[in-house]
């Protein structure tokens, strides 16, 4: 054992007594140390130091060694204690590591149905997801799409089925997103319908068109070749009659100069009459060729309001989207967060799992005062 300092006053020799034996009292009693401290103090402040003789140093410097050598005992005792309750603690984290792993297993194996349950509760909920995300898609009409190929789709709709134990809450929304899908694909597939024959009618009109303009062609060809032949034969007879009369000429100039002004005046008639038929011919003409064109506008300008139409319907279903997706995101952000506080509340204490469910429900919803949950 250390030496220790040997204090003289009655009051002090039991207090150092009692740490020359057990130097760690001090570390773990004030007023032990205090009392110790006062009379290492007394002696020091009884010794009257001497330094004219080599004695009297000597004295002062036993007296500061046997200070240090007093430091040292209660700083070793302080390192013993420090090493024992180092070991404790060791022994202790290991007791907690082992403690919390077999607490662990046995909440994982306590909860395994309910985990069980979420999963499939989970996959459920993305089968819904997928169906409804697929029915809106059905919905969207793609600009090269055909009469046919909507039809087709159509009948994969009217197939769709929403049986209550899958769908549960969102039967409803399944069989209002059908319903809608099947109305908008039904509406293009009529609207086709009515463009194909609009264009089937005018091409009908066109051919009609073509067909009399031919006949009209033919006819008035025909009617020239008749005039010419006409024309030839006259005049053949005319030269024959003037060959057989030329004796006559004089005599029947002035008859054949009435008859050749009844036949101008004739075939002027004649002629106008033809120009008539074919100014009546062109006009009807004319108004068939502007009822066809007034058709094609309309239909172009029908295909043009059925692509406005399905532009702004795919922005609004794109808004719906984005929108679903920002409040789907934010429950699942919500749920983890409430989660995670779930976690810590039954961490921190002896509190199962529907105790620290409702707290958090409770401080989510505001009815504890003075606490709340950052989302």
């Amino acid at each position: 054992m250390t030496e220790m300092i040997d204090i003289k006053r009655s009051a002090g020799t039991s207090i150092v007594a009692l740490v020359e034996a057990t130097p760690a009292v001090v570390l773990t009693d004030k007023r032990k140390f205090s009392e110790f401290y006062e009379a290492m103090k007394a002696e020091c402040d009884a010794h009257v130091p001497d330094l004219t003789t080599e004695k009297g140093r000597k004295a002062i410097a036993s007296l500061a060694y046997k200070v240090a050598r007093t430091k040292t005992a209660i700083d070793d005792a302080g390192k013993a204690l420090n090493e024992e309750a180092r070991a404790r603690i060791n022994a202790v984290d290991e007791s907690r590591r082992e403690i919390r792993a077999q607490l662990d297993e046995l909440k994982d194996e306590v909860r395994k149905p309910l985990t069980d349950w979420e999963n499939a509760e989970d996959a459920r909920k993305a089968q819904v997801d997928q169906v409804i995300n697929w029915l809106r898609d059905a919905a969207k009409i793609e600009f090269d799409e055909t009469a046919d190929e909507l039809r087709a789709r159509m009948k994969v709709v009217e197939k769709t089925s929403f049986p209550a134990d899958i769908f549960q809450g969102h039967a409803a929304q399944g069989s209002a997103l059908k319903a809608a899908a099947l109305s908008a694909l039904g509406t293009v597939a009529a609207r086709m319908d009515q463009e194909e024959a609009q264009r089937a009618e005018l091409e009908r009109l066109r051919a009609e068109a073509a067909e009399r303009e031919e006949r009209e062609r033919i006819k008035r060809e025909s009617e020239e070749a008749e005039r010419k032949r006409e024309a030839e034969v006259k005049a053949a007879a005319e030269a024959k009659a003037r060959a057989e009369e030329e004796q006559k000429a004089r005599e029947e100039a002035a008859a054949k100069a009435a008859e050749q002004r009844a036949r101008d005046e004739a075939e002027a008639k004649a002629s106008a009459e033809r120009e008539e038929t074919e100014r009546a011919h062109a006009e009807a003409l004319a108004a068939e060729r502007r009822r066809a064109e007034e058709a094609e506008a309309a239909a172009a300008a029908e295909r043009n309001r059925i692509e406005q139409e399905s532009a702004d319907r795919k922005r609004a279903e794109e808004r719906a989207i984005a929108e679903q997706a920002a409040r789907e995101a934010d429950r699942a952000h919500r749920g983890k967060i409430m989660g995670t506080a779930k976690e810590a509340i039954m961490d921190a204490g002896p509190v199962d799992e529907v105790i620290a469910r409702a707290l958090v429900l409770a401080i989510a919803a505001g009815n504890i005062p003075n606490v709340a949950i950052r989302f």
